[in-house]
């Protein structure tokens, strides 16, 4: 149906139908399900999983629509409604029949009720035989609503009582029926500390007012009541201040174009859930080596070079100051090492870093100068789970809470974007830092080699092992033998393929 109305490509198709893939585990062993012989499935809780529903849903409607019209068909998710006038009974049950086999041509099974007078369609109840509707809820269920003085932000405190009128109202046939059925919310209110009650908000048609759309900006930080700086505010003020009417960016970056959408903290439910999940998980991996240094002496951090997620400190010292440079990184801190010591060796990388331009400052007024390098704080990096990168976020808080005097660090860093997000993007899709170390050791065991036998090498750079490798790896567009690449595809001979992970669900003591 997709391919009717827009292109996609057979890659499009392929990395779409590789991304779906799930490996359930439970304590180290994986299941799968009986009769599927392959991995396709939308899990239960899969982040994109109601966006799957949703267009699985549009193409069933656009299936029923092509037999019985759009008009009387309405589908929610896994629930859906038809009403079909001057139908008897058995016309109504050869219409269920037709609905099931269509269901069952697309591989799925439904339940269907028939010749209905009344019927129960999410908290909405329709009465055919007068005409009416009324809210409805299921035996048992009381509604819940956040307490007045939780840590929400003010104006969802404040628009609640005045939401749940509007919707109760909206499936209201009137206000009698809306009378009826009030008490009960109003309770649930008056257990959550408010005062305010329901009123009835009569229907009134919406006017199609014609509004120019405008690309919004959207401002997202978390909200806390024991903050007392007004984030939001302040951040708008700064909108105002930066960007006048006679900037030239003021067509972008103005009231209208930038908004501000606060987000809730996690509650104590999740943040005792999150710390039990990481005390009763079993680690079986092998402990990863904390130093891989030849002369553990000469380790940078000492004895630490290995250490992942963590904020690192640099401190410069000469004869009559003390600089500082904070810095962070998710692989190995030795990777991180490396990337310094080419900056602060070679002059043409002295601009790669603050730390770099320092050295090189260093270097060329003749000052001695020492590196200590430490540890100054270990955090997660961004997870999907979370959508939260504490890895950032932790440099962020130790450079501001560093003496500006000492500190080497620009402010623009302190708004600078995650990074670490990006590898979550399936555009973005890169080897793992396994691979890249793998290469990385590769080519330095081969430089080491040739340094050992000498007479080995050629002089012709071209047809040098590395060479070849570097032009295998890099430039795959240039080989003889390029192909086409699948997007599951893994090819050897150390050539670096992006490869689409496959999704992964596990669950702790099933």
């Amino acid at each position: 149906m997709a391919k009717d109305h827009t292109h996609i490509s057979n890659q499009d198709v392929q990395i779409i139908m590789h991304s779906r893939k799930s490996l359930l585990f439970d304590n180290g062993t994986p299941w799968m399900k009986k009769g599927h012989n392959d991995l396709f499935d939308v899990t239960m809780g899969s982040y994109d999983g109601a966006e799957v529903c949703e267009l699985v849903g549009l193409y069933i409607l656009n299936t029923l629509a092509r037999e019985y019209g759009k008009e009387y068909i309405g589908l929610y998710r896994d629930d859906g409604l038809a009403a079909f006038k001057n139908t008897n009974g058995s016309k109504a049950d050869r219409i269920r029949k037709h609905m099931i086999s269509l269901f069952k041509e697309l591989g799925l099974n439904i339940t269907i009720d028939c010749n209905l007078k009344i019927t129960n369609f999410l908290d909405v109840t329709f009465n055919l035989n007068t005409g009416k509707h009324y809210p409805y809820r299921k035996p048992n269920d009381h509604p819940v609503y956040i307490h007045r003085n939780s840590n929400h932000p003010p104006n969802i405190i404040r628009s609640l009582p005045a939401s749940i009128s509007r919707r109760i109202s909206a499936i209201s046939h009137d206000e009698e029926i809306f009378k009826k059925a009030a008490p009960a919310y109003e309770e649930a209110l008056k257990s959550s500390n408010y005062t305010e009650g329901l009123s009835y908000i009569a229907h009134q048609p919406t006017k199609n007012n014609r509004n120019r759309k405008r690309n919004i900006i959207w401002f997202n930080p978390p909200f806390s009541s024991n903050v007392a700086t007004n984030i939001g505010g302040t951040f708008l003020k700064l909108i105002n201040k930066h960007f006048p009417k006679t900037s030239k960016l003021h067509k972008i970056f103005n009231r209208n174009t930038v908004k501000v959408s606060y987000s809730c903290m996690p509650n104590i439910a999740s943040i005792i859930k999150g710390h039990n999940k990481r005390i009763a998980a079993t680690h079986t991996s092998k402990e990863k080596e904390a130093c891989n240094c030849r002369k553990k002496d000469t380790c940078p951090l000492n004895g630490n070079c290995q250490a992942s997620n963590i904020i690192y400190k640099a401190e410069v010292k000469t004869i009559d100051n003390c600089k500082t440079y904070i810095g962070l990184t998710e692989p190995p801190f030795k990777l991180r090492y490396g990337n310094h010591k080419m900056s602060l060796n070679h002059e043409k990388h002295q601009n790669a870093t603050e730390l770099s331009k320092h050295i090189w400052q260093l270097k060329q007024n003749n000052q001695p100068f020492t590196i200590n390098w430490s540890i100054a704080s270990r955090a997660k990096a961004y997870s999907n789970e979370s959508k939260r990168c504490n890895l950032c976020l932790t440099e962020k808080l130790i450079i501001i809470n560093t003496d500006k005097r000492t500190l080497l660090n620009k402010r623009p860093e302190l708004i600078s974007k995650c990074r670490h997000e990006n590898k979550f993007y399936i555009n973005n899709s890169s080897p793992t830092t396994k691979h890249r170390q793998e290469n990385h050791t590769q080519l330095r065991s081969e430089h080491r080699r040739k340094a050992k036998n000498p007479n080995n090498r050629t002089d012709a750079k071209e047809n040098t092992p590395t060479a070849e490798h570097r032009r295998k790896s890099y430039k795959p567009t240039n080989r003889t033998d390029a192909k086409e690449n699948t997007p599951a595809e893994q090819y050897t001979n150390n050539r670096i393929i992006p490869v689409i992970p496959t999704r992964i669900l596990y669950i702790h003591g099933a």
